[in-house]
């Protein structure tokens, strides 16, 4: 008898408790996560915290947190942690158990592998009683993001030979010399056109001269990305790795212009991630000169789709038919054709100069010796 009283007694504080988590256990439960700072580069390291808190008398003798995230965003191992990552996303478990007017806070140590950008959008809370009998669930929307900068590739502008813009020559200055402004003379070189040559000069030393053009620090800079990775490319981007080295190499001219303080400019033919208002709309950006403009253009750079909106040929026509002068116009691509040098022989005829910049289909990293090779010359205005 005093077995049947016992288990009788059991049954019934295994069904109130069961009833008391099920009914409070997650009331007056709060959850938080943000990232330690809201923009970086891609391969920093940041933390991201979570801050769990009950508010209440009664413990909860469990507590599972789930969340989805983009698998850009590597974690290091935790306990109590668990991962399961894919190719685009991964799942995240963790574990907990609070007990009255309790404040956990957790950090994670995260690795941003991707530049990008990633929201951090809700959480489900799961939690139940002493016996796992009874469980109820609630999720939590979240609002925090994070910028991630493609890292600028380590362009040497200032020691980038000139016939990656222009002839045959090095020299240790990297803006497109300015057909409008002579300094004087120098000897001719091979290359040189006939419109380049000095008479004056030439009479007057016997040797075949050629206008030196002076370098002006006036001038804007307008970079053109095409995310087409091959020529036949219909809309959906299949080297992902040569167009990410594209964004970096444009990251790296904008933030060397930057540093001296030129205007910089940014187009490409691909949206912005996520915004469906804009979802076909090219990105144009108008040269602009400072520290903000160029945390606009990585940010820029950093919500790109890898998605075309049109064809690169028509954006440059575009350019072409506005009319501007006096730019310097970058134009990085992974191929060039009869199509895009004739519209960049149109931009070249209104008082701009032009240089292309091919992307390598190897994969190679723009920080090598040669970054700068595949570049195709055209700096003449």
């Amino acid at each position: 008898m005093i077995v049947f009283w016992f288990a009788a007694a059991a049954l019934v504080i295994i069904f109130i408790q069961g009833w008391l988590f099920n009914r409070f256990g997650l009331v007056k439960v709060s959850y938080t996560r943000q990232f330690q700072k809201h923009t970086c580069f891609k391969g920093d390291q940041l933390e991201l915290v979570e801050r769990l808190t009950n508010a209440k008398w009664l413990p909860l003798p469990w507590l599972r947190v789930e969340s989805q995230l983009p698998a850009a965003l590597a974690f290091q191992h935790q306990d109590n942690f668990v991962v399961s990552s894919g190719d685009h996303y991964q799942n995240h478990k963790s574990f907990f158990a609070l007990m009255p007017y309790t404040r956990i806070t957790r950090k994670h140590r995260i690795r941003c592998t991707k530049r990008g950008y990633y929201r951090l959008e809700s959480v489900t809370l799961t939690g139940g009683d002493l016996f796992g009998m009874k469980m109820t669930s609630k999720r939590i929307q979240l609002s925090d993001e994070l910028v991630v900068y493609p890292t600028p590739a380590q362009v040497p502008v200032s020691e980038l030979p000139s016939h990656s813009w222009q002839g045959e020559i090095s020299v240790r200055r990297w803006i497109v010399e300015d057909p409008f402004v002579i300094a004087g003379a120098r000897a001719y070189r091979s290359g040189d056109t006939p419109k380049q040559v000095n008479w004056k000069a030439t009479a007057r030393t016997g040797t075949l001269q050629s206008h030196q053009y002076d370098f002006t620090a006036d001038r804007k800079l307008m970079i053109y990305l095409n995310v087409e990775d091959h020529e036949e490319m219909w809309r959906d981007v299949k080297n992902f790795d040569l167009i990410e080295q594209g964004i970096e190499w444009a990251a790296g001219a904008a933030e060397a212009v930057c540093a001296q303080g030129m205007e910089v400019g940014f187009a490409a033919n691909m949206p912005f991630a996520g915004d469906e208002a804009v979802a076909d709309s090219s990105v144009l950006i108008e040269p602009r000169s400072g520290g903000g403009q160029l945390l606009a253009l990585l940010d820029a750079m950093a919500k790109l789709e890898l998605e075309r909106t049109e064809q690169m040929s028509d954006m440059l026509a575009r350019e072409a038919d506005r009319g501007y002068s006096g730019r310097d116009v970058l134009i990085i691509s992974s191929y060039w054709n009869d199509r895009l040098e004739l519209e960049a022989q149109r931009i070249r005829r209104t008082g701009n100069a032009v240089a292309v910049w091919l992307l390598e289909q190897d994969g190679q990293a723009a920080d090598s010796e040669d970054a700068a090779c595949g570049h195709k010359g055209g700096a003449s205005a």
